[in-house]
């Protein structure tokens, strides 16, 4: 795993594609946006003290981390050479949503669990099992434990080379926080596609 190289390919890959990047997240913001605002004005009105809105926050998260998959499934086209639509990303969610919440929760409650044992084994179960994304949008016919399974082969050997590739991105963090998050609309594309780079480099 070369981390600058994959950092150097993910810079190229993102000029001149940020908007097809940031296509579906824009997408999925102007989908859960209303629907959290009206939330919160019946909570409100309902003089509710918050718990509507902490169901609307539920859902939105719920949808949210179904849509990673399916957008992980998107990126990966992306650098691949394969130009997708949202229509592609929301055909992916239909078939695969189950799937992707079930991953999604093993895996918070893999990592809750080693983080109330003790600090390290949480930290390597979120470095083993932090590409599960790209391993479900990749096969998305594997049940869930053989496809989080793969994912702790896939990191084998390079949970410390992840830590450090997602270590190398905090200079970037801090400019992106002075600039009131201008930057991250290049940042994020840029993290993103080299994320899937190093997915790429380390199934191999």
């Amino acid at each position: 795993m070369d981390r600058i190289l994959i950092k150097e390919n993910a810079r190229k890959m993102v000029k001149g594609n940020l908007w097809y990047i940031w296509k579906p997240m824009v997408y999925l913001l102007l989908a859960v946006l209303p629907f959290a605002i009206i939330l919160g004005i019946i909570d409100t009105a309902a003089n509710a003290d918050g718990a509507i809105s902490s169901i609307g926050s539920s859902i939105v998260s719920i949808i949210s981390t179904i849509f990673s998959v399916g957008y992980a499934y998107y990126c990966l086209g992306f650098v691949r050479g394969q130009r997708m639509e949202v229509k592609d990303i929301l055909e992916f969610i239909k078939k695969n949503w189950v799937v992707s919440l079930l991953a999604s929760l093993l895996v918070g409650l893999n990592v809750l669990i080693g983080m109330i044992l003790l600090i390290i084994p949480g930290f390597i179960a979120a470095m083993g099992l932090s590409l599960y994304e790209f391993v479900i949008a990749d096969n998305p016919e594997l049940p869930v434990t053989d496809a989080l399974r793969k994912c702790w082969d896939i990191t084998n050997g390079h949970k410390v080379e992840i830590f450090v590739f997602i270590l190398s991105f905090i200079g970037w963090e801090i400019l992106g926080a002075l600039t009131l998050g201008i930057l991250y609309i290049w940042l994020m594309p840029y993290m993103t596609i080299a994320s899937v780079l190093v997915y790429e480099s380390l199934k191999k």
